[in-house]
Order: structure tokens, then sequence, then C-alpha cells
């Protein structure tokens, strides 16, 4: 188990240096934590690096003293983290909340990013209404109480009937989640719009989205791989999370954006 003290927060990792002098650094989605992408890491193997973590008030990682968060407080412990590392060239693999994440960290650190893949994501995400209405269930009813209708955006129907030992667990996930952590990133997504960061993207960067995703569907991140003009790929099958719905595709993905860089 790795940790770091960065700010004032208490950071969970897994980093493995890789045989090259290139990492990738996985930012993951609202109510997770970096074992999300276990089947990504297996499929990558030794070449390039890979860092993972636990976001602020998610999983392992503590939520530190503020009651309010911003999109820029998540970036700035990514940024703290590789520093710690002594990471110079990596590239951003941003799930949802990550990608907006990953766009605040191009927009005050472009000298520090190689590539992004965007995934499941955009830089507005939802509207006021919807993310007040879940901020105020979680709020008076707890996790559960939402865990049902988001677990239908996370996964395809294929995956919720045919794998129901590890549904279980990504259901487990969730409801335990911390409800202040989870709350604060509600309200980050909430008041984010990336829009203008994401114009000026001047570094190879990619979409991907899961076919079946309902939480950031395909026509939403198919305008902002408009908006950057680059590459959307689509996964059959898969939902807000391809990175367990479809962990060999979206290693693939991940490999052949590495390669052309």
């Amino acid at each position: 188990m790795q940790a770091v003290r960065i700010h004032d927060t208490t950071i969970h990792y897994a980093y493995n240096k890789g045989e090259k002098n290139l990492c990738l650094v996985f930012i993951n989605s609202l109510g997770t934590d970096f074992r999300i992408w276990d089947a990504v890491i297996d499929g990558l193997g030794t070449e390039f690096g890979t860092l993972r973590f636990d976001k602020r008030g998610h999983g392992l990682s503590s939520l530190g003293a503020v009651e309010k968060g911003s999109i820029s407080s998540y970036a700035d412990d990514v940024i703290g983290l590789c520093e710690v590392l002594d990471l110079d060239k990596i590239v951003l693999v941003g799930l949802s909340i990550g990608g907006l994440i990953s766009l605040d960290i191009y927009q005050r650190y472009p000298d520090k990013i190689a590539g992004i893949v965007f995934m499941d994501t955009a830089p507005k995400i939802g509207t006021a209404e919807a993310w007040n209405n879940r901020i105020q269930a979680i709020s008076t009813k707890g996790m559960k109480a939402v865990a049902p209708s988001i677990l239908t955006n996370w996964f395809s129907p294929s995956f919720q009937k045919q794998q129901t030992a590890a549904f279980a667990l990504y259901q487990a996930m969730l409801e335990r989640a911390d409800v202040l952590g989870y709350r604060i990133a509600c309200e980050v997504i909430r008041d984010a719009d990336y829009t203008e960061t994401a114009q000026g993207i001047a570094i190879p960067v990619i979409c991907m989205v899961g076919e079946e995703d309902k939480s950031t569907p395909v026509a939403l991140v198919q305008g902002f791989a408009q908006l950057m003009n680059c590459s959307l790929i689509t996964i059959p099958n898969a939902g807000h999370l391809p990175c367990v719905d479809s962990p060999k595709r979206t290693t693939v993905i991940l490999q052949d954006f590495i390669s052309a860089l």
C-alpha cells in the first residue's frame, strides 16, 4: 500500500515504473476508487509506467480540511503526486470527472502533459438541476438511495447480467463511498465548465465512450471530440466505465494512442 501527504490530504496511490520514460496517469470517475483500472493495468504490461490513485474523499484517500472543493484542488493533487514521484512525461487518462481534472491540469500545466485520453467525459457534464437533485438525495438518504440508478449508467445490461459477482462488488464500492467526499465532487462537477479550455487544446488527444453510457452519452462525447477536432472511439456493449465493461478494448485503445505519440 502506497500513500503520501499532499497539501491538506493523504493520497492513496499505486505506482509502477515502466521501462520507458513515459507514465500513464489514470484519473477516476465519481464514486469509484483506483481498482476500476485493475484489468487495464494487467493488460498494459511493463513498457510504460502507470499511476493510479484515489481522489481526495474517495477510496482510502482523506478528504482534507475543505468543506467546498474545486476541480483545481483535485488537479493540484495530481500534479503534487507526479512531483513526489518525479514524473516529467505523462499521459493523462481522465474518466468522467477525471476528464474535467485533465482539462484543468492542461489549462495550468500544459508543458507537463504529452497527451490526454478523454474517457466518457465532456467539458460540461449534466445540468445544475440534476446534480442538485442527486446532492439532495445523498444528503438526506445516503448513498444507497442513488446507487441503483447510478449503477445502470455505469455498466451495460450484459455486464450486469453476466458478471453478477463483479457487479455486486462495484455496488458495494459505490454504496460505501464517503457521502461528504461524494457530495463535494458532485458540486464541483455541477459548477465546472471547461469548454473554452477544450477549444484551445494543442496536444495529442483522443475521446472514447461506451456505446451504452447514460451518464455521458455518445452524442455528448461526440460534441466534445468535435470541439477539439480529435478522433472519437465508441466501444460496443460498454457503459460509463469501459475500463471495467471492456478492459481489453480499452487497453488496445490506450496502446495505440501511446504508440502514435
